[in-house]
């Protein structure tokens, strides 16, 4: 067959479904809350921060990797008629909006923000907080080098996986170590937390005696990965042989690990606590600190008799859901390649994305199905956002021909009159 190409002048787009997260912005007056947020006033041509911020989030859910990809919609005419845009700021004015804006100043501001949403529109009881640092490897002036040895940043990130939401990050230098500073961190992110919160989960950053004293000092309830440091080993290594216990799977079949418990402190710096323990055997013994075992050690206060040493470690395997989200933020909302040159300008641009991310959770958990809870963002890329349509303009109607079948129509006009004429969710 022959194919033959030809350019055509109809006002087309492949955003149709976009517009379901700016109605959304609409909704809950969005715009309105970042620029009492961002008060100051700026050059910008008369654009406003949420002019700036809400065009961000839009092209990091399309899927934008740089600033550059403003041009796409700038040039998309058809997307403007329908988000009631007549123009976006240029590519250099993002850049120098970031970098004025950007740094802890910034990030904060825009917290206000997204708590705000998360507050109002969510909510739950014995919610547990996670808290994790990611690697974002970059190529830029300021970046620092990891102890994975390449160059980047080392954000710090809260998270609750039973709302699917993030609600705390502290952009950071590659080179940062996290210690003392995870305490102001994590009082941060419960300020945040809709509900009322049960145990704090964490990977082993925060197996230091700040995170730990503060934690009995609150009362709050800790699972962390502990070290496996020389004090550490020395009280995994007095466990009795007959305190062994056969592992279990989630579904009580038998798991090819040992379990067992006993009791640390850490050189009395703080109470004590238990330390629940898992043992493997090793297939090639490399290690002969550890000898033919390989050791995973979780440090908690929760007390036996409400969690069992096999119950907290499936408790605490839970955090996979977590790094699940940041894989999630980092590989399909952009935010391993940021796009500035500049530490503070990033800094921004990575909360922005975040902002991006509570707004499509947001709007999953209040107007799409239950089915759609867990589903990716490439899943409603591909089934809702990146859908074709052609806009005609007729009398006093913009109308949207949607290329779609027709039970995907159906599903999104359900939607969008959903978003149109309901009341606000709370």
């Amino acid at each position: 067959m022959r194919l033959k190409l030809e350019r055509t002048d109809e006002r087309l787009t492949r955003r149709t479904g976009l517009i379901l997260i700016n109605r959304f912005g609409d909704k809950i007056n969005l715009a309105s809350a970042i620029n009492r947020a961002f008060r100051e006033p700026g050059s910008n041509r008369g654009f406003d921060a949420s002019d700036y911020i809400l065009a961000l989030s839009e092209m990091i859910i399309d899927g934008a990797t740089c600033l550059e990809d403003i041009r796409l919609f700038e040039n998309d005419e058809a997307y403007k008629e329908m988000a009631e845009v007549r123009h976006y700021p240029s590519s250099d004015a993002f850049g120098d909006w970031l970098r004025r804006h950007g740094g802890t100043d910034g990030e904060e501001r825009l917290w206000t923000v997204i708590s705000s949403l998360i507050q109002t529109l969510t909510g739950g009881s014995g919610l547990t907080l996670d808290i994790d640092g990611t690697l974002i490897e970059a190529d830029k002036g300021d970046a620092q080098p990891t102890y994975k040895g390449f160059r980047g940043y080392h954000p710090l990130v809260g998270g609750c996986t039973d709302l699917g939401l993030f609600v705390g990050s502290r952009f950071q230098p590659g080179n940062a170590v996290p210690q003392e500073e995870l305490v102001s961190f994590i009082h941060e992110c419960l300020k945040n937390l809709p509900g009322t919160f049960s145990t704090i989960r964490s990977d082993s950053a925060a197996y230091n005696h700040f995170v730990i004293t503060d934690c009995f000092a609150n009362g709050r309830r800790f699972t962390i990965t502990a070290d496996h440091d020389v004090a550490v080993m020395a009280t995994v290594a007095k466990i009795r042989k007959t305190a062994w216990k056969q592992g279990k799977n989630d579904d009580g079949t038998t798991a090819p690990y040992d379990v067992a418990e006993t009791v640390h402190t850490m050189q009395r710096w703080t109470d004590a606590f238990r330390l629940v323990v898992k043992r493997t055997r090793r297939r090639n013994q490399t290690d002969l600190f550890d000898g033919d075992h390989h050791y995973w050690i979780i440090a908690t206060n929760i007390p036996e008799e409400e969690k069992d040493a096999q119950a907290i470690i499936h408790f605490h395997n839970a955090r996979g859901e977590f790094e699940k989200m940041i894989g999630e933020l980092k590989h399909h909302y952009g935010m391993d390649h940021l796009p500035c040159g500049q530490f503070s300008a990033n800094s921004l641009y990575f909360t922005i994305g975040l902002l991006a991310f509570t707004l499509v959770q947001l709007l999953k958990r209040h107007y799409f199905g239950q089915e759609w809870k867990k589903k990716s963002i490439r899943s409603l890329r591909y089934y809702w956002l990146h859908l074709p349509s052609r806009i005609i303009s007729h009398a006093r109607y913009t109308i949207v021909k949607v290329a779609a079948l027709p039970l995907t129509f159906e599903q999104l006009l359900r939607i969008y009159h959903k978003l149109l004429l309901a009341p606000a969710p709370a």
